[in-house]
């Protein structure tokens, strides 16, 4: 497939996904203020100021921008990019200036990546000298049945190959946990978080709201944490 091609193909994958029940409008400030919510814990989890006002954040794949209006709603500064505004991740650079950027997010997109070495790259630029990167992919441990079934994925990653990863491109203090959704921070040091957040939670995130938010976040995810060196 050509790049053209693919670029074309991802942006009508995001089209028909925007199209469906999950991804209508309210349900999506809803689920992305889980994950606004997820993203301030880890990073007091690892000793940051969280996800405070005025906070320069750079949300990448961040399709229909209701992550981006969730930050805007809580006074950070957010801008939001994905293929659809024209960026191939794989190959073009992001465009920001070099140190602008306090907190990089990348939501299920490192996957959607033939080579991941410049989108990597390019956030370690674009990040302030201690900045941090937040990435979530999903964890070819729980998803190789069904990974291809999406037909815009290309790279898998393992929480050992993404930890391994990172300090390639100039990250450090790497920290790669489940991806579990306003749980309490204390279950990422767990041993076993993985198995935990995959077989011992009994609802996702999206399920209903009748179930208790205590029983919601099971997920075969990985969330990573990375800052610039």
């Amino acid at each position: 497939m050509t790049d053209r091609r693919r670029s074309e193909a991802l942006v009508a994958y995001q089209q028909g996904l925007a199209n469906s029940a999950k991804y209508q409008p309210e349900e999506q400030i809803r689920l992305k203020t889980r994950v606004f919510e997820t993203f301030d814990s880890l990073l007091k989890h690892r000793g940051e100021p969280g996800l405070v006002p005025n906070l320069r954040l750079v949300d990448l794949g961040a399709a229909d921008g209701a992550l981006v209006e969730v930050c805007k709603q809580r006074g950070l500064v957010v801008t939001g990019l994905d293929a659809v505004d024209g960026i191939d991740f794989e190959k073009d650079a992001i465009p920001l200036p070099d140190a602008s950027v306090d907190v990089v997010t990348a939501v299920s997109i490192i996957e959607h990546l033939r080579c991941a070495n410049i989108f990597l790259s390019e956030i370690r630029r674009i990040l302030r000298p201690g900045g941090s990167l937040l990435l979530v992919t999903p964890n070819w441990y729980y998803s190789w049945r069904d990974f291809y079934n999406d037909p815009t994925h290309y790279h898998p990653y393992t929480p050992l190959s993404l930890a391994k990863e990172l300090p390639t491109h100039g990250f450090s203090d790497i920290y790669v946990v489940p991806w579990i959704v306003k749980m309490p921070a204390w279950m990422w040091d767990l041993k076993y978080a993985f198995f935990v957040a995959r077989w011992l939670i009994p609802f996702r995130g999206d399920a209903p709201a009748i179930v208790p938010e205590a029983l919601k976040g099971r997920s075969g995810t990985i969330l990573a944490f990375a800052k610039r060196t």
